[in-house]
């Protein structure tokens, strides 16, 4: 520590000696190096309180981690080592704090006793610290909000403080303000250029600086990758030689512009031509950077790749005109919804099929329409469709409803509909699809269904007949014949006689069952008299008294009304499937299981036979399938069948309750 210096005498020597050191601090922190400015501010405090006789200088400045608190940044003390004072906060110096660092006023006094009475509770602190006077100065320049405060204080005698002494301390003040303004907008500067450099270099997009003439200046490494070009050839070559022809003169146009002030900035989708020949899209976006006279320095561009956001655009046109052009050659109705654009395009055939008024074409209009107009009982089951669709669940929508057009009344439509694009966060953008109008298709299905459905239960009937004839009829004959056959056979006179008897009355009694068992699968009066289960208990007995397979049952009660069409159709398919395994299986063990499902009642065979192949099943099992799938179908049901050769078969057939009917 240099030996505190008490002031001359001589005013007149102190006052030059102290010019003298003014000059000198001015000219010391001009231009000086941010790394040094902490040191030339200590030196220039010992100096100042070595000419002036001050025993302690203290620079504060405000906090950054505190709000409202001063903090000690820089310190000199005359005698030694001094315990670096604590920050300044507002509750110990709140007269300070308001005055200087905030209102930005000076504040002084030789004595203790010279402060006013709302200072009392810094003057307790700073009798505690063996302040005897002080001087307090503001850090502000120009005008601006203090950055902080700058304090010369004694602690053995008394100083006064001259206004022409307060006028030089405040210079003192400026220099230090300034010195550190500079700094911190140095520091700045150097912190930004490095986050601009680091930004440059290490963007995810292509940045260059571009001169006037055209020239790459500086470009990064992204840039270099998206042109495919090495940075030192890019380098040597202008913007306009790897510019493809047919874009070159917009480009050169938005360039003129901008230099002349028309516009700023201007972005533009362009294609550039690669090293290697090949093209690669852009998205470009160019600004001018100025000299402080306004004169232009360079321009900035930002390049975005985009060459595969172009062939998916290039694609999805190709697509949507193909889509356009089948639905056209095949007469569907096609239309697009831009959900982004808020607009949907529909075209002629769409119009007519749906009957939307010209009134209604407009944004997203012909949309709600379509909604409108759905009928209301197949409405539900469209928008969940539709939903499933939109959140991803559902790859396409394909389906089958009925639609309520304004003049033409009820019209089935067939609907078939996707999503080419969704946006990053997965929603929907744009949706396109066909429309059929298969109403005549459906007009034609229901009548044919009926004829079937009339010619079915004409054949029932006629079974029934049969069925009714045989059973009251010839098995009663039979079995009389075989009553009269067994008199024969005991009054028979001789052994012979007696034998070819009892053979005739064996094959009357064995034909009676062969015709009643006829008679019972022609019509089985059990599914009329006790219902669906037991018909199939019923059946599934007689099947395993004839042939060696091991049935199991597993057959639920039924709490709801089970319409005739329905139980017959379900007993049907089981007979039918159940003499392809004794017949065709080569089955050791199958099952039947019978289940209230989804509204309707679900059946299941399974065997654990030969299989089969279900798209070449033979002439003889097609037949039956054929026969199943049409009786299913009458009933709105459906049927799945599950086979593979040496792993046995599964048929199930789901039909509707009575009312459920779809």
């Amino acid at each position: 520590m240099a030996e505190h210096k008490r002031p001359s005498a001589d005013p007149i020597e102190n006052r030059l000696e102290f010019e003298t050191l003014i000059s000198d601090l001015s000219s010391r922190f001009i231009n000086l190096p941010p790394s040094e400015v902490d040191r030339e501010i200590e030196d220039a405090q010992r100096r100042v309180c070595g000419l002036l006789g001050i025993d302690l200088a203290v620079l504060w400045q405000w906090s950054t981690a505190v709000p409202a608190v001063l903090t000690p940044t820089h310190l000199y003390y005359a005698h030694g080592e001094l315990q670096h004072p604590e920050p300044m906060r507002q509750e110990h110096y709140p007269y300070y704090i308001q005055e200087v660092a905030l209102a930005g006023r000076t504040v002084a006094f030789s004595s203790p006793d010279e402060l006013p009475p709302e200072a009392a509770v810094d003057l307790e602190y700073a009798r505690r610290l063996g302040i005897r006077s002080s001087l307090c100065l503001p850090l502000s320049v120009g005008g601006e909000p203090p950055v902080g405060a700058l304090a010369f204080n004694t602690l053995q005698a008394q100083h006064d403080w001259p206004d022409a002494l307060v006028t030089r301390l405040k210079l003192v003040a400026e220099v230090f303000t300034n010195a550190l303004a500079r700094r911190r907008h140095e520091l700045t500067l150097r912190e930004s250029e490095e986050v601009s450099r680091g930004t440059f270099d290490q963007a995810a997009v292509g940045i260059a600086h571009v001169g006037t003439d055209g020239r790459w200046l500086r470009v990064n490494d992204k840039l270099c990758a998206i042109v495919g070009y090495p940075r030192e050839e890019l380098l040597r070559l202008t913007f306009q030689d790897i510019t493809h022809p047919d874009d070159l003169e917009t480009d050169l146009n938005q360039v003129r512009l901008v230099l002349a002030g028309v516009i700023k900035t201007y972005s533009m989708e362009k294609r550039y031509i690669r090293k290697d020949r090949s093209l690669v899209w852009v998205n470009l976006t160019v600004s001018l950077l100025r000299t402080a006279a306004a004169e232009p320095r360079h321009f900035i561009s930002v390049v975005e790749d985009i060459t595969e956001h172009k062939h998916a655009e290039e694609a999805h046109r190709a697509t949507e005109a193909r889509l356009a052009a089948a639905a056209d050659l095949a007469g569907l109705a096609f239309y697009e919804v831009d959900f982004e654009q808020r607009v949907a395009f529909i075209d002629d055939r769409f119009r007519d099929i749906c009957g939307v008024p010209p009134d209604r074409e407009r944004g997203l209009q012909p949309l709600e329409f379509w909604i409108e107009h759905l009928h209301p009982d197949d409405r539900e089951r469209v928008m969940d469709q539709r939903r499933q669709m939109h959140d991803g669940s559902l790859e396409r929508l394909n389906i089958e409803y009925r639609f309520l057009h304004p003049a033409h009344g009820e019209k089935w439509i067939h609907h078939v509909a996707r999503v080419p694009r969704r946006d990053a966060t997965g929603q929907v953008v744009v949706t396109f699809g066909v429309l059929r109008d298969i109403t005549t298709r459906k007009r034609i299905e229901e009548e044919r269904r009926d004829l079937s459905r009339r010619l079915i239960r004409a054949h029932e009937e006629e079974r029934a007949l049969l069925a009714r004839e045989l059973h009251d009829d010839v098995t009663q004959r039979l079995a009389v014949l075989a009553i009269e056959a067994g008199r024969a056979e005991l009054g028979a006179q001789d052994g012979s006689q007696a034998q070819a008897m009892g053979s005739v009355r064996e094959g009357l009694v064995r034909l009676s069952e062969d015709v009643h068992s006829l008679a019972y699968q022609l019509h089985p009066s059990v599914l009329e008299e006790l219902g669906l289960v037991e018909a199939l208990r019923a059946e599934c007995e007689r099947l395993g008294r004839q042939r060696r397979v091991d049935l199991s049952l597993e057959l639920d009660p039924l709490s709801a009304v089970v319409g005739r069409d329905a139980a017959l159709c379900l007993f049907r398919v089981a007979q039918e499937a159940l003499n392809n395994v004794t017949r065709h299986a080569g089955a050791r063990a199958a099952s039947v299981t019978l289940k209230q499902m989804d509204g309707g009642l679900l059946l299941a065979v399974r065997d654990d036979g030969v299989g089969f192949d279900p798209a070449s099943p033979g002439t003889r099992m097609s037949l039956g399938l054929a026969s199943m799938r049409e009786r299913v179908w009458l009933v709105n049901g459906t049927l799945d069948i599950e086979s593979t050769p040496g792993r046995g078969t599964e048929i199930i057939a789901w039909v509707p309750t009575e009312g459920e009917a779809r």
